[in-house]
């Protein structure tokens, strides 16, 4: 059993402990990787799998997610009423300004970018802050008063293992994740660029030097 193009120690270990073999050639059972190319997949035999199906990009993106949540709130109503309102720029910029004055700026709204990871480029914009027209961001609507562990801002993430389509095979780990931010949460204006309130990732609240 062979394994290739992983970068992440704890998945190569994981697997070599499992009985694999690390190899760089074409004879491979399982690849953990990013993106992977149509002509790859073409290429693969029965006995090879990959860590991410084609196409998973459609949720796996801020933008692309958006889209598709839409499109599927179209065709069956609340039942995909699962997200806050989007903005995709600069394509939606009008349109986020013209909802911010009907509201009468009385929302507070969350920048990030399409396709980022561990906190990058993050930013809570307050209600009346200013913001330009950027490539490449999403803005949602700010959920500014979360549920809270001991007034610090928290998530849980629950681990879904999807091995087929068709037919549907689903597994769910148990165990969820909470991650907590670091510092007390607050709306305030001066809040608004401590990450460590608004963020709850751990690669940004490792940096943080206040312990909880």
């Amino acid at each position: 059993m062979c394994i290739r193009d992983s970068t992440y120690n704890c998945v190569v270990n994981a697997l070599k402990m499992a009985g694999f073999r690390h190899v760089t050639n074409a004879a491979w059972n399982v690849v953990w990787t990013g993106l992977f190319r149509q002509g790859r997949l073409r290429n693969m035999n029965s006995q090879q799998h990959i860590n991410h199906f084609a196409g998973s990009w459609s949720i796996g993106r801020k933008d692309y997610m958006w889209r598709n949540v839409q499109r599927m709130r179209r065709l069956h109503g609340k039942a995909f009423d699962i997200a806050p309102p989007t903005y995709i720029f600069p394509e939606d910029y009008k349109r986020w300004m013209i909802d911010r004055e009907t509201s009468n700026f009385k929302n507070m709204y969350i920048m990030k970018p399409n396709a980022a990871s561990c906190g990058k480029g993050i930013r809570v914009i307050g209600k009346k802050q200013t913001v330009n027209k950027r490539h490449g961001y999403i803005v949602s609507k700010y959920v500014s008063k979360p549920h809270l562990i001991r007034g610090y801002k928290y998530d849980l993430r629950l681990y879904v293992l999807v091995t087929s389509f068709d037919p549907v095979k689903i597994y769910l780990f148990k165990d969820g994740l909470v991650r907590l931010a670091t510092v007390p949460y607050s709306t305030s204006k001066a809040s608004l660029k401590q990450r460590f309130v608004h963020l709850t990732n751990y690669s940004v609240n490792k940096l943080s030097l206040i312990h909880i």
